[in-house]
C-alpha cells in the first residue's frame, strides 16, 4: 500500500540533485513500482519536472520524458528552464510548482530525482591465462602448445544511479504512482535519459492499464 506523499516531502530530496549520468552501459533496471490503492485516473495533462538545480541536466531529462509521453498518447509539458526555482526552500518550491500547474492547466506532475549514487571499485589481481597456439609443420603435421600470458593487476569501476519517478495529482498533491530504477555506467546523459524515459513511460502505461476498471 502506497503512502500518500506530498510534493513538499519530495522537495526535501532536492539536495541530491540530478547529476550528469556521464560515463550507462546497461539500460535501466526496474527495482520496484508502487501504485495507490484503487483506480488510478489517467492524467489528462502531465507537467514533467526533473529535480535538479542543474539546468542542462534538467532539460535533457524532461525533454526525453515528454517525447516518450507524447508518443504514448499523453499530453505532457516540460517544466523547462527555471533558474529561479527555490531548490533549497521546499515550501516555496511547492508553491512555484503549484502555480505552474495552474498556469498550464495540468492535472498531474511527474517528478524525477536521484535517490542514491553508488560507486564500487573491484580489484582484479594479477593472473595468468593460457592460450592454445597451433604450429603447422606441413600439410600433414601440426603441433599445439599453450602460451602463457601474464595479466597485470587491474581495477574495474562501476557507478550505479538509483532514480525515482513519481506521479502526483495536482489537486491533492498525493502520489499515485512511483518507480525506482537502477542505471549502471551510463555512456552519456542523453542516451541514459532516453532509455530511462522509455522504461518510465512503459511502466506507467502498464500500471494505468492494470488499474483501469
Amino acid at each position: 500500500m502506497m503512502t500518500r506523499t506530498t510534493l513538499a516531502a519530495t522537495a526535501l530530496s532536492l539536495i541530491f540533485g540530478l547529476v550528469a549520468l556521464a560515463g550507462c552501459a546497461g539500460g535501466p533496471e526496474v527495482k520496484s513500482i508502487k501504485t495507490a490503492p484503487g483506480t488510478i485516473q489517467s492524467p489528462e495533462h502531465i507537467l514533467v519536472l526533473a529535480v535538479s538545480p542543474r539546468e542542462p541536466n534538467r532539460n535533457v531529462m524532461e525533454s526525453a520524458l515528454v517525447v516518450r509521453l507524447n508518443k504514448a498518447g499523453f499530453e505532457a509539458t516540460e517544466y523547462g528552464p527555471a533558474p529561479s526555482l527555490s531548490w533549497k526552500d521546499p515550501q516555496k518550491l511547492k508553491q512555484q510548482v503549484q502555480a505552474r500547474l495552474q498556469a498550464d492547466r495540468a492535472d498531474s506532475v511527474l517528478t524525477v530525482s536521484l535517490v542514491r549514487k553508488n560507486k564500487q571499485v573491484e580489484h582484479i589481481p594479477h593472473h595468468v591465462v593460457f592460450n592454445p597456439i597451433t604450429v603447422s609443420y606441413g600439410p600433414l603435421a601440426s603441433a599445439t602448445y599453450m602460451e602463457a600470458m601474464s595479466i597485470p593487476d587491474t581495477y574495474k569501476e562501476t557507478t550505479e544511479y538509483i532514480l525515482r519517478a513519481t506521479l502526483f495529482q495536482a489537486d491533492s498533491g498525493a502520489s499515485v504512482w512511483q518507480m525506482f530504477s537502477s542505471t549502471v555506467n551510463p555512456e552519456s546523459l542523453e542516451k541514459a535519459a532516453n532509455e530511462y524515459a522509455r522504461v518510465v513511460v512503459r511502466e506507467l502505461s502498464k500500471s494505468l492499464d492494470d488499474s483501469a476498471p
